[in-house]
């Protein structure tokens, strides 16, 4: 029974809130654990079971080899997933995929503990009221979509944010007078996160504020012990000289020298993406974000993340300026870096938004009134979180980049040498042909990439027997960009000729000895590489081939697309523009069969493009001119009710209607006829 004493100061003994902790005797090491535990559970039934997109085959067949991964390198999240790999014996990516989960959890866990340290501040008593808050927005956070997608595949972004939030942690603990050691640790662990993630930069300018704050506790013997413990929490970068010296497969940027490494640590090849957007563009981006942040935990945890951030000011003023530094300078760089997959880097914001938002519910305390709304407030959030977010984050039937990177291998023929132009496909290919050994046969190349000279080198010494007959051209071409990669000057239309060059070279030398050369549906500077040539699409990808050469028929049946259309009506913007390599090689094949005279295998290929692409009216009016001159109008006037809709305004249906109706008028008048004069002849 729930019962309730008013004193006369009105002080109000709330005793459901502690019946079930206070019975219980839970510590807060118990109910951090419990916190994890419930997080994990949400991630292992929504783990991914497969590659993914974006970085993950990358990702994964680094730990396995083990090698380096693109900039800047990860070293001790490759290590991580190497023993973790070694020590559960499972396939690679599946191994990367649990150690997002389980850092994921001990992230969220962490949450807790700030969270629950930091009320400490805003709450005098009630301790187990406090514990709940803590426990409800700590899942709210790891249910929140930007976290739980980055839980559930192979990323370093939990792993990154678990180091940041315990080396924030100790850092407010000797921030609030404690020992040295709290401060020696959270030097350390920033050190280490640095060996997962450069995201850690972002905590700087707070940690700066801290040291101006405390300076009087500062002393040059901390100071340095503290340099000397995040110096040999860096030391992870060590690994990657050492390991890349050894040539392993899984080698990107060959951090083997100093001045890779140095270019290889620091992003060098992103700078491009780098505060470079206009104007309008970033007034966009800020739209963006607002709309996106406001979301992750709902719309609902605005008001109370503004209140927490305006009571911050007030009650502990000196955090309230660390806080805000920490998510000014996550906004600030995030919001000019021009990457697609920009989703996690705001995930510092999205940690201090969940501080200000209990610091905002623990308002409602304040007010001996509207006492009796705190329980709900506080599983609303972790409950709301899990409803809207998970659904859309679980990845626990996602094949879409194992299957379209099957598709992209399976049906090109035998010692091809193949372009991908995409890392969304390149990465996923090359980890099933490495990870799982599907065909081997195959020398696939990402197009981007064979603009760096450690990349190139790599592949000519992997591939001999397809890279090395252009061998002179790929070392003249190597020799020059070196020089371009060190920033000294150099001619580029000499540069570009000799790009050509060895394209041209790998593709003649290849074809004259009888192994195809091909590659993705892509537009850009790919696009044009065989411009002059003679093309003919093969499966996903298109080859260069003899004039003369006959056209192979691939059913369409033969595409493995069942995850594509089951997704198909709720595919991101990025997944939508990664698979457009379908509808590209499906209209090629539909219009030379349709040049052949092959209607009907025609029609087949772009019944597959409508099924998939329903809103594409360039094939809806394809397939309802092939049902015309199949003289099948009725489909054909049912094509073009289906699709009035997507008929730009001012078209007149009435008319195409009117003359489908013709001729079907004509069609059977010609047929009575011709059965008139059949039975006169009887």
């Amino acid at each position: 029974m729930i019962e309730f004493s008013i004193s006369k100061d009105y002080h109000i003994d709330v005793r459901f809130f502690s019946i079930i902790f206070v019975v219980m005797r839970i510590s807060r090491g118990t109910l951090a654990f419990i916190v994890g535990g419930v997080s994990l559970g949400a991630y292992i039934i929504c783990l991914a079971p497969t590659v993914g997109l974006v970085d993950s085959g990358e990702l994964a067949l680094a730990c396995a080899e083990p090698g380096i991964a693109h900039p800047t390198g990860y070293p001790l999240y490759t290590v991580l997933g190497r023993v973790l790999l070694t020590l559960t014996g499972l396939e690679p990516v599946l191994a990367t995929n649990l150690l997002s989960a389980l850092t994921g959890t001990l992230a969220v866990a962490l949450m807790f503990l700030l969270i629950r340290y930091l009320i400490d501040g805003f709450i005098e008593k009630r301790p187990r009221v406090k514990d709940l808050l803590a426990l409800g927005l700590a899942l709210a956070f790891g249910f929140s979509r930007t976290f739980s997608a980055v839980s559930v595949v192979t990323e370093v972004y939990s792993l990154e944010l678990a180091l940041d939030l315990a080396a924030f942690y100790l850092l407010l603990l000797w921030f609030h007078g404690e020992n040295r050691s709290a401060l020696l640790g959270s030097a350390y662990l920033f050190g280490l996160s640095f060996g997962v993630h450069m995201m850690s930069v972002l905590f700087f300018p707070a940690i700066i504020s801290v040291f101006i704050f405390e300076r009087k506790r500062l002393d040059l013997k901390i100071v340095l012990f503290a340099a000397l413990f995040f110096i040999i929490g860096l030391s992870v970068y060590f690994y990657l000289p050492i390991r890349a010296s050894q040539s392993p497969v899984s080698n990107f940027g060959d951090p083997s020298s100093w001045e890779r490494f140095i270019r290889h640590i620091t992003g060098w090849q992103y700078r491009v993406w780098m505060f470079s957007r206009p104007g309008t563009e970033l007034v966009r981006s800020v739209c963006d974000f607002a709309v996106r942040l406001s979301g992750e935990m709902t719309f609902v945890a605005v008001p109370f993340a503004l209140i927490g951030l305006v009571r911050s000011f007030f009650k502990v003023r000196k955090l309230a300026v660390v806080f805000l530094l920490v998510f000014m300078a996550d906004i600030i760089y995030a919001l000019n870096y021009s990457i697609p997959d920009i989703e996690p880097y705001f995930l510092p914001a999205l940690v201090v938004t969940a501080i200000w938002v209990s610091f905002g519910v623990s308002a409602i305390f304040e007010s001996r009134r509207f006492w009796f709304v705190v329980l709900p407030i506080i599983g609303y959030f972790p409950v709301a979180g899990a409803a809207l977010n998970l659904p859309e984050t679980c990845r626990r039937d996602y094949y879409l980049a194992e299957e379209t990177a099957t598709n992209i291998l399976a049906l090109a023929p035998r010692n091809s040498v193949i372009y991908l132009n995409n890392w969304d496909w390149y990465a996923p290919a090359v980890y099933l042909q490495r990870a799982r050994g599907y065909r081997p046969d195959l020398t696939l190349l990402d197009f981007e990439l064979m603009r760096r000279s450690w990349y190139l080198h790599g592949k000519l010494e992997r591939h001999p027997t397809t890279l090395g007959l252009a061998k002179t051209e790929i070392e003249d071409f190597i020799s020059s960009v070196i020089d371009f990669e060190r920033g000294e000057n150099i001619d580029p239309a000499i540069l570009e000729n000799k790009w050509r060059t060895m394209h041209r070279a790998i593709t003649t030398k290849n074809l004259r000895y009888g192994r195809p050369v091909g590659g993705t549906f892509y537009y850009g500077e790919m696009a044009g590489l065989w411009q002059n040539a003679p093309l003919r699409p093969i499966g996903v990808l298109r080859f260069v081939v003899s004039t003369k050469a006959p056209i192979r028929y691939i059913p369409s049946g033969l595409f493995d697309i069942e995850e594509f259309q089951s997704r198909s009506e709720n595919l991101s913007p990025r997944e939508l523009t990664l698979t457009s390599l379908y509808k590209y090689a499906w209209l090629e094949r539909a219009t030379i069969l349709y040049k052949q005279g092959e209607l009907e295998r025609s029609a087949s290929y772009l019944n597959l493009i409508v099924r998939c692409f329903p809103d594409d009216l360039n094939a809806w009016q394809n397939l309802a001119t092939i049902r015309i001159e199949q003289e099948r109008y009725e489909e054909a006037i049912e094509i073009f009710r289906g699709i009035e809709h997507l008929l730009p305004p001012g078209s007149n249906s009435t008319m195409i209607y009117n003359d489908l109706n013709r001729r079907i008028a004509l069609r059977d008048s010609m047929i009575m006829q011709t059965a008139d004069s059949l039975g006169e002849i009887d």
